[in-house]
């Protein structure tokens, strides 16, 4: 009989020893927040579940028993930054920013009649005593005789994590970095793909895609709770209320369901802090970000038949407020949640080095992508950054905005 979604989870995970759960590299404020909740919340699931592990070859060559252990598990996320916001959650400041020690490379000695009398290594530099070791070199003496390049032998161990769980990620190349740098080791590994948005591209072995739920931390919910539901404990619960109350503004999303409200409630009466999660997500803007949030409110432009906002804002405008880039990342969804009529919020700053930034974020009703694919662009369907060098502020807003009413005018 074929298993189902759930009991294909199950045997995954039981399958498995490391996991690597990962999400999209640039994600609204409100996906960020849905992204780490549910991260959070899936590795502790991971730490209680106590799902059987496989038999593992230890480094030394030994077969450890099978057994009930916890699983291993890394959360990674390129260039990831914590946002302040979300610092409560417990062991937020545990998700890495870039992937290491993947793989091990194994040199290989054949020691048929040799024994070794000495063993060391050194690091060289072939350019110049102030840079960075560049080879590394190992010394071995044997106590008779010598060896041959025909004794060495070099290989790849086998990669860290035998699987991957993405979260909210709708194709492979939204995880940046991660993926980019090691596209082999995602081709070879069973994912789990788990996301809430029809665009998703279904490139897991497993996809759990629900775009009738609101959010990644919804989906969690469930499939937790259909596994077993008094794995909910206050921090699981607490992180799936913040993932579900980001990803819909505190349930002012126009998706947000009866079935959504019941799940909050639910995760309440697990235990889930409510007033500690509203708190941090909408009560702790320092005086830099409102002041900032002011201007962009005072330069913000409308074309009401083409449901798009937009502002800009010089560099002076962030000296002014005491403020820096990442001071904005949730104004795009605030100016939505709080304007009906507008469906599409362009943000165009000038930064430091006088490069020109920007962010746009769109409702499902519209893809993001789409409007801005003459620039290169980092993002989901609904919301993407890019940059622009060598214009002014000026310049770069009449060519995106343009760009844009353009495509909403085909």
């Amino acid at each position: 009989m074929a298993l189902n979604q759930d009991q294909q989870f199950q045997e995954l995970i039981n399958r498995s020893s490391n996991i690597l759960i990962c999400f999209s590299a640039k994600n609204s404020f409100a996906s960020a927040g849905d992204s780490v909740a549910g991260a959070l919340a899936l590795a502790k699931f991971l730490r209680l579940s106590n799902l059987p592990m496989p038999v593992e070859t230890a480094l030394d060559g030994q077969k450890s028993p099978r057994g009930n252990y916890n699983k291993r598990y890394s959360i990674v996320c390129d260039g990831f930054i914590l946002p302040r916001e979300l610092s409560f959650l417990e062991n937020a400041d545990t998700i890495e920013n870039r992937l290491t020690n993947l793989r091990q490379f194994i040199i290989s000695l054949n020691l048929k009649n040799k024994k070794i009398s000495e063993f060391s290594y050194d690091f060289k530099d072939d350019a110049s005593a102030d840079s960075e070791p560049s080879k590394l070199e190992i010394y071995i003496l044997p106590e008779q005789g010598a060896f041959s390049e025909e004794d060495v032998a070099v290989s790849n161990s086998e990669y860290r994590f035998d699987l991957i769980i993405t979260l909210g990620t709708p194709d492979l190349e939204s995880l940046g970095k991660i993926y980019f740098d090691q596209p082999e080791f995602f081709f070879n590994t069973p994912i789990i793909n788990i996301d809430h948005n029809l665009s998703n591209e279904n490139y897991g072995q497993l996809n759990l895609i629900y775009p009738a739920q609101t959010s990644v931390c919804e989906i969690l919910y469930h499939l937790i709770s259909r596994i077993d539901s008094n794995l909910i404990d206050e921090e699981i619960a607490t992180d799936l209320l913040t993932g579900i109350i980001s990803k819909t503004q505190s349930f002012k999303a126009p998706n947000v369901t009866p079935a959504t409200l019941h799940v909050a409630s639910i995760l309440i009466s697990q235990g889930a802090d409510r007033e500690k999660i509203i708190s941090n997500l909408y009560r702790t803007k320092n005086l830099a970000t409102l002041k900032l949030w002011g201007r962009v409110l005072a330069r913000l432009q409308h074309e009401p038949n083409l449901k798009l906002v937009w502002s800009s804002l010089p560099y002076t405008d962030f000296i002014k407020a005491g403020a820096n880039e990442e001071d904005i990342s949730g104004v795009n969804e605030e100016l939505i949640s709080n304007s009906p009529q507008a469906e599409i919020v362009l943000l165009i700053y000038e930064k430091a080095d006088g490069n020109i930034g920007g962010r746009l974020y769109t409702t499902p009703n519209y893809d993001s992508r789409y409007l801005l694919n003459n620039l290169e662009l980092i993002g989901t369907k609904n919301f993407v950054i890019f940059n622009l060098k060598g214009k002014t502020l000026k310049e770069a807003e009449a060519e995106v905005v343009g760009e844009i009413r353009r495509k909403l005018l085909e």
